[in-house]
């Protein structure tokens, strides 16, 4: 967990779908001011409460030390699908509905400026999935996850065959309605729908999670970060979609290879003091105990 600079430069792209976005962004820019910390906006987010001098994002993203992110997490794939490797550790905001990357709620924008202008606040770095798709006749394409990368059938497919290769050993071939691999930070995504465990951001680790598997002998299975998995998909009866952090990337109708890695740059994603990945849990999935009532021993 790296430690954060006090005061930076910060920049702010909000959401413009996201209602409540556009007071929220009005009074985080008083705050800031009052704390006397340098803001700029990205260009849209600028245009949306009527000022001019907005950034496109790689510009933005160039010229400060930390981007404010008013959104959800879908917000946050976005930023990250646009800046790569040379994004910027975020903070963001929660305006969408669980939020589970973002680190505060509109109600807690005092404390999230004073945190940040004090610089009390810890930077989170979460591993991302480097993935190379090779279609049969098509160049080779590349992709970064912060979730997972999924291999699923298709909307009229039956069950599909997806064979795993790790560190160019045979694992499995998985049958189901499909396979994914998430990142410790996926595993509160996709993976937790499909079975998979909940993981601690900071464990160095990937997780082979079939999806609906046609025997129950196939499990989620804990991989060390540092393997090199290659997914094959065999010729298929129906079409399959793979799918990267729950967006379609690729309908796959022939022979394909999926070569996945550990990605060489992370994600910084701030912390606030006092926030925890346990504690997290608890306030998203509603954690509150056993429902058993303890009684009083006599």
């Amino acid at each position: 967990m790296a430690e954060a600079p006090q005061s930076p430069r910060v920049g702010i792209v909000a959401n413009p779908e996201k209602s409540g976005g556009k007071a929220l962004l009005k009074d985080l820019l008083n705050r800031f001011r009052s704390v006397g910390i340098s803001v700029s906006l990205e260009m849209l987010t600028a245009r949306n409460i009527g000022r001019k001098t907005g950034k496109g994002l790689a510009d933005l993203n160039d010229a400060v030390d930390l981007m404010v992110i008013l959104g959800g997490d879908g917000t946050i794939l976005w930023a990250l699908r646009q800046l790569q490797e040379k994004i910027k550790p975020l903070a963001a905001i929660n305006v969408g509905t669980l939020g589970f990357l973002t680190c505060a709620t509109a109600e807690e924008s005092d404390a999230f400026v004073e945190g940040i202008a004090g610089g009390t606040y810890k930077l989170s770095e979460r591993a991302l999935i480097h993935c190379r798709l090779h279609l049969a006749g098509r160049k080779t394409e590349s992709f970064i996850a912060l979730n997972e990368v999924t291999l699923s059938r298709g909307d009229r497919s039956r069950v599909i065959h997806i064979d795993a290769m790790i560190n160019g050993l045979f694992s499995n071939r998985y049958t189901g309605d499909g396979l994914l691999l998430a990142t410790p930070t996926g595993s509160t995504a996709y993976s937790l729908s499909a079975g998979g465990p909940l993981v601690a951001p900071s464990a160095g680790v990937f997780i082979l999670t079939p999806i609906c598997p046609h025997t129950l002998a196939n499990r989620p299975l804990i991989l060390d970060a540092e393997s090199h998995v290659s997914l094959r998909v065999p010729n298929q009866r129906d079409d399959l979609y793979m799918m990267v952090d729950g967006r379609r990337v690729a309908q796959i109708t022939d022979n394909t290879n999926i070569e996945i890695d550990r990605s060489d740059f992370s994600l910084k994603l701030v912390q606030l003091e006092g926030q925890n990945f346990y504690g997290t849990l608890h306030q998203k999935l509603g954690w509150t105990g056993s429902a058993i009532k303890e009684s009083s021993s006599r």
